[in-house]
């Protein structure tokens, strides 16, 4: 036998052996169509206990949905004839099963907050109103934003348009800080993308112009920034007005225009018909140029309350400065800020 009749017989070999060894795989194994009815089998099977699971969720989370609605309904005295009045009207009905639907889907804490609430204000409105209308947006926008970007709402709400009346002195200033604004600053907002979400679902927009949070506080509380006069620099106009004078908040050894911001001195001035309107002038003027500058005026707080920095931080640093909410926006940072610090608001002042 020659060497080459030996190489053909070996190659002959192997290609038997081969032959086996795939028979044998193919023997053994599945086809595709027979691997993919049992995976699909699999996969069915896995995706009915889920179903199955996510039904028995959905009930609980409805169940404790509904109970958290009815008492607070109850805790607002709306009777039950009230209650069942407005209930059949179809826009709350679809309003109520908005909100069912999301709290189902999603089931966070917040959204049980926030959504109750936003019922409860609804079945009080029942006026067509638009109040109502806001409302019952707010119900259908709300599960499509984090609690980061309610924080924001809730934020530029409180400081934009509201002004808190109980503040009189830097002490309750502080406070007022401390508790009811420093408790809406979110962890991070500097993303864009945030304020971009905000604008989608039309509860905000953000506009060209600018405004700084020291500016806030001097437009709404500027009566605590003012550096003072001597008596002197007031001529006879504080003898004349004395009501409209106190000693200086910022230095007791002077005095100042007796007033928490400009808007209720106009209003104080306003409302007296014998004053001259050169004194009037005088008074106003005394007030606008006697203001803390910005710097100032951030640089006091910080130093009083060292925590305030990341709130001066998180405004002057994003498109919070730039942010207008609507309707929609005010509803939904109104009921974000009283779940936050249990403050209420009468929607009607804005809406």
């Amino acid at each position: 036998m020659t060497n080459e009749s030996f190489e053909i017989i070996q190659e002959n070999k192997l290609g038997s052996q081969s032959t086996q060894i795939a028979q044998q795989n193919n023997y053994y194994g599945m086809d595709y169509q027979n691997t993919k009815s049992l995976c699909q089998d699999l996969i069915r099977s896995e995706l009915e206990k889920y179903k199955s699971d996510a039904e028995q969720l959905a009930k609980e989370r409805d169940e404790k949905f509904l109970s958290t609605l009815f008492e607070k309904l109850h805790r607002e005295k709306i009777d039950d004839n009230s209650m069942c009045e407005e209930f059949k009207n179809p826009d709350m009905q679809y309003t109520f099963v908005e909100a069912q639907k999301a709290y189902i889907r999603l089931g966070t804490p917040e959204l049980e907050t926030i959504l109750s609430n936003l019922l409860v204000d609804r079945a009080k409105e029942s006026d067509r109103t638009l109040l109502q209308i806001a409302l019952a947006e707010a119900v259908s926008v709300v599960p499509m934003l984090l609690p980061s970007q309610l924080d924001i709402l809730a934020l530029c709400f409180r400081l934009r348009y509201t002004r808190n009346n109980m503040i009189n002195s830097l002490s309750t200033f502080f406070k007022y800080i401390q508790e009811e604004i420093l408790p809406h600053v979110p962890h991070s907002i500097d993303k864009m993308s945030s304020f971009q979400h905000l604008v989608y679902t039309k509860t905000a927009s953000i506009d060209i112009g600018e405004i700084s949070l020291e500016n806030i506080f001097i437009e709404t509380y500027g009566g605590l920034f003012l550096s003072g006069y001597v008596p002197e620099e007031l001529n006879d106009v504080i003898q004349k007005y004395p009501n409209f004078f106190i000693r200086c908040i910022q230095d007791q050894s002077k005095v100042q225009i007796n007033s928490i911001s400009r808007k209720s001195l106009d209003e104080q001035l306003s409302s007296i018909n014998n004053m001259p309107e050169k004194d009037k002038i005088f008074i106003q003027e005394h007030f606008s140029n006697n203001l803390m500058s910005p710097n100032a005026v951030k640089d006091f707080i910080c130093s009083n309350i060292p925590s305030s920095k990341i709130l001066f931080s998180q405004w002057n640093d994003t498109y919070l400065k730039h942010l207008t909410l609507t309707s929609v926006g005010i509803v939904l940072g109104a009921n974000r800020s009283k779940q936050i610090s249990g403050t209420t608001f009468d929607m009607n002042i804005w809406i």
